[in-house]
C-alpha cells in the first residue's frame, strides 16, 4: 500500500514541477520586451524561472521575436491594406512575411491550418506557433475544434 502511495506522490510532484515549468515559460513568453532580467527573477515566478533549462528559456524568449518583428509591420500596414505588405517582403524578416501572409490569406474566408500551410508554403508545425501567438495577441480568432478549427480575423476588424 505504501508503494502505491509513494507512486502517486511521485506522480503528483512531477505533475506540479511540469505545471510550474510551463507557467514559468508562459511568464517569460508574455513579458514585455523591455523587462529586465533582474525584475523577472525577483518576481513571483523567479524561483520557477531559475529552474528552466537554457533550451526552455530560448523557447520562451523565441515567442518575443515575432512580437518585436510584427509590431512595425502591423502598425505600418494597418491603415492601408494589410495584403500590400506581402508583396514588399524583400528586406523583411521571415516572421514578418509569414505574419502578413497569414493575415492576407484569412482576409476573405476562414481557413484551417492545412489550408493556410498550402497557401503560404509553411510547415504546419511552424505555422501552429505563429497561429498560437497571433491568437494570443488578438490578431486572429478561431472557431471549431480539432481538425475543423478555422482561423479568421476577429469580429469588428
Amino acid at each position: 500500500m505504501t508503494e502505491i502511495a509513494q507512486l502517486f506522490e511521485s506522480a503528483l510532484r512531477q505533475n506540479r514541477a511540469t505545471l510550474l515549468r510551463k507557467a514559468a515559460i508562459n511568464t517569460v513568453a508574455r513579458m514585455p520586451a523591455t523587462t529586465k532580467l533582474s525584475e523577472l527573477l525577483s518576481s513571483e515566478a523567479g524561483a520557477s524561472i531559475r529552474q528552466l533549462s537554457i533550451s526552455e528559456l530560448r523557447e520562451a524568449l523565441g515567442a518575443l521575436v515575432p512580437t518585436r518583428a510584427a509590431r512595425p509591420a502591423a502598425s505600418a500596414a494597418a491603415p492601408a491594406s494589410e495584403g500590400e505588405g506581402a508583396a514588399n517582403g524583400a528586406g523583411e524578416a521571415r516572421e514578418v512575411q509569414v505574419y502578413k501572409q497569414i493575415l492576407t490569406a484569412i482576409e476573405d474566408e476562414p481557413l484551417t491550418i492545412g489550408q493556410l500551410a498550402k497557401r503560404i508554403d509553411c510547415d504546419i508545425a511552424e505555422l501552429r506557433g505563429y497561429l498560437a501567438w497571433m491568437k494570443k495577441m488578438g490578431k486572429i480568432d478561431s472557431s471549431g475544434r480539432a481538425r475543423a478549427t478555422r482561423y479568421h480575423k476577429p469580429a469588428g476588424t
